[in-house]
């Protein structure tokens, strides 16, 4: 049997900051920086709420989405999945309208058809349905809301931290890496006494 592995794409295996920067800075036609750690794009990046709203109109009707490009260490992390047998899924909560443009952004790594869009306004109860109708043996993720919601359903949840603030402290459980490769050895240290045990 094989294990199923969900994860997140932005800011887990897409590096959607940058494409998102970049977008802000050809719509405001100035500068954009990040000012700030936090997970909040207005405070981040020192930005009204109004000009916020008018990157993401930008970012929605443009092929922003397709230039949502992959961590170099994202394909390190999905040749490990493989080599382990894992089936890997992606969640994202973008609309499904952009489907295609997904599967474009990460470039073969994860066929389209194992890319679920939950839509923008999905709260981290529908990832969790998701999760368990695929019955994840593992997660990871980029927000901690979400990772503590798949906690008591998921044997293994993992949070990435990308030095963002304003997720609090994560729940006991969770396993939390700095480095995406990592996800990869824990998931190893866990499958491979499984998989050994169902050859």
């Amino acid at each position: 049997m094989y294990p199923t592995v969900a994860l997140d794409l932005d800011g887990v295996l897409l590096d959607f900051e940058a494409a998102w920067k970049t977008c802000a800075a050809w719509t405001l036609r100035r500068p954009v920086e990040r000012i700030t750690d936090d997970y909040a794009l207005e405070d981040r990046f020192g930005l009204s709420r109004r000009e916020v709203a008018k990157v993401w109109d930008a970012f929605h009707q443009g092929n922003w989405w397709e230039r949502v490009h992959p961590y170099p260490e994202a394909w390190d992390l999905i040749e490990h999945l493989s080599g382990l047998g894992a089936c890997v899924w992606a969640v994202t909560n973008v609309d499904a309208r952009h489907l295609h443009a997904r599967a474009l952004s990460l470039e073969g790594m994860i066929p389209e058809s194992r890319i679920v869009t939950l839509g923008a306004r999905a709260m981290p109860e529908d990832r969790v349905a998701i999760l368990r109708d695929l019955r994840a043996t593992a997660f990871l993720d980029d927000r901690l809301d979400n990772v503590h919601a798949a906690l008591p359903y998921v044997p293994i949840c993992s949070w990435i931290h990308r030095d963002y603030r304003g997720f609090g402290e994560p729940e006991n459980g969770v396993l939390v890496i700095d480095d995406l490769r990592d996800f990869g050895t824990v998931l190893q240290d866990f499958l491979y006494p499984v998989l050994v045990a169902t050859a």
